[in-house]
């Protein structure tokens, strides 16, 4: 697991950073109720979590994800980006933490 991956995830997807607990370690908030520390996000490992932020980013306008056995591949405005892993939710976690990275850029 990649805990920088999953805090990229969870900022990607409005989970707000919790300041009272971050002496101790560092939490995320969820529509103002769930609280998550950071090292039990479950992106990478969740369908369900991933799957919330596939559905993010095929909301954005133009964008396209086509997953097929170990691959996935996001396309937005010219953009692709391909993953290929050893599983499928590897290959889509991969494909969303390099789509937002690159997306946040462009910002």
């Amino acid at each position: 697991m990649n805990t920088e991956n999953n805090r990229l995830l969870a900022e990607f997807m409005g989970y707000k950073h919790n300041p009272e607990t971050e002496e101790y370690f560092e939490t995320f908030i969820k529509d103002g109720v769930s609280e998550y520390r950071v090292d039990l996000l479950q992106f990478h490992s969740d369908w369900n979590w991933l799957m919330e932020v596939v559905e993010k980013i095929e909301s954005i306008g133009g964008t396209q994800i086509f997953i097929n056995g170990i691959s996935c591949e996001i396309m937005f405005r010219g953009k692709v980006i391909s993953k290929h892993f050893n599983t499928k939710i590897e290959a889509v976690y991969n494909a969303c933490v390099e789509f937002i990275k690159w997306y946040n850029q462009q910002k």
